[in-house]
């Protein structure tokens, strides 16, 4: 018998049946708290209808944890953004008897940020372009107040417009998982609470939002009564300075993040601008946070004259040797 290539408790096979054949599930793409993902085809869509689409698929066992991803469906369903994976289909199946909520995705093509930090720093061109494009989405996902709660590099997808990736390519980027994402409940307008779970069965024990320990804006570990896109900003920016340093600012402690950080004392190779845009992307006070969508205007326009500079100097003639 073949060895199972697996991590998971889901079996292919037993998905491919759960989800009536409409699916061929291939590689699994990450193991988690939260289920597993598969990339995996939609063959035909549920009304029996046609179809080709390659997808992240989502499958979560646990039903005790199924509350931690109805977020995620009226949070992506009724969006359409370049910098956004797009919700193709989701529902729930039993799978080998056991009940399951699955999200099928658009599979982003590309490696996620935290893959390619492994090699290293990135180059500042590569850090503005992420930055713009991250920053674009959460500008989208906040015009219908949604936060998306768990900005990291392995919840970001990048690329480059040649499909493939080398140093210096890096022009493209996804924010992926909206997993964690709180919304504004219609008939409570009043607030925006983050996300909250107990780390244990016991029902006493301190609670933590939901999102990932290093990453968490100021207010959002401290179980502020509202959050905004500003939260998402702090994060993204921690994100990109450590794409800047090549390793996580703090090395992970969410501690060190309370009183916000600064990027410009700091030995980088970065631009003044850069550096100071992280500076107030990283400011302890939401307020001093910079609006997502002009940031995100502002980086483009700083990486086109960055990239129209080092294109003037590659086109300069070679001075004489005497």
């Amino acid at each position: 018998m073949a060895v199972h290539r697996y991590l998971c408790e889901f079996v292919p096979e037993d998905i491919e049946a759960a989800l009536g054949r409409r699916y061929v599930i291939g590689p699994e793409i990450a193991v988690g708290g939260q289920g597993a993902v598969f990339r995996a085809t939609r063959t035909s869509q549920p009304d029996g209808t046609a179809a080709n689409d390659v997808v992240a698929l989502k499958l979560h066992f646990d039903r005790r944890k199924t509350d931690r991803v109805q977020p995620e469906i009226p949070a992506t369903e009724n969006f359409s953004h370049p910098n956004l994976a797009r919700l193709i289909e989701y529902g729930y199946c039993d799978v080998a008897g056991r009940c399951t909520r699955y999200i099928a995705s658009e599979f982003i093509e590309g490696q996620p940020l935290s893959v390619l930090l492994k090699n290293g720093p990135l180059l500042e061109s590569e850090v503005l372009a992420i930055g713009r494009d991250v920053l674009s989405a959460i500008a989208e996902i906040w015009s219908q107040r949604i936060v998306h709660g768990d900005i990291k590099p392995s919840n970001i997808m990048v690329r480059n417009s040649g499909g493939y990736m080398m140093l210096g390519s890096v022009d493209r980027a996804v924010l992926i998982d909206l997993g964690a994402a709180r919304y504004l409940n219609l008939h409570n307008t009043r607030t925006l609470r983050p996300s909250r779970y107990l780390d244990q069965p016991d029902r006493r024990a301190a609670v933590r939002p939901i999102g990932t320990w290093g990453y968490f804006s100021p207010e959002q570990i401290k179980g502020a009564d509202a959050l905004s896109c500003a939260s998402d900003v702090f994060s993204l920016g921690v994100v990109m300075l450590q794409c800047l340093l090549g390793r996580h600012p703090t090395d992970g402690d969410q501690g060190a993040l309370t009183d916000g950080i600064r990027a410009s004392g700091q030995r980088l190779a970065a631009s003044t601008a850069l550096l100071c845009s992280l500076d107030r992307m990283l400011s302890a006070r939401p307020a001093f946070r910079p609006n997502p969508a002009e940031l995100s205007r502002r980086f483009q326009s700083l990486r086109q004259t960055m990239l129209a500079e080092l294109a003037m100097v590659d086109r300069a003639p070679m001075k004489a040797q005497d």
